[in-house]
């Protein structure tokens, strides 16, 4: 139930205007220039480091996300 209640929510928040925009990791590492894999980028949202979701078994995330990471010296 809770599961399904966090994944609910993500889908409003991510309708919200102004919202970041949340993608496939795999896609922002392909899209973006950042300067991290896929794997690392994982587990970094694993682990709590940066502003990420997980929709069944992908993981979401945004650009802004990584870079404020990249900001705050790792």
């Amino acid at each position: 139930m809770c599961q399904a209640l966090e994944r609910t929510l993500n889908i409003y928040l991510s309708a919200i205007p102004g919202a970041e925009d949340f993608m496939l990791i795999s896609d922002l590492v392909e899209e973006a220039n950042l300067p991290y894999g896929q794997e690392y980028i994982s587990l970094l949202a694993r682990q709590g480091k940066i502003d990420a979701h997980k929709e069944g078994r992908v993981w979401f995330t945004s650009k802004e996300a990584v870079e404020r990471y990249m900001r705050q010296g790792e």
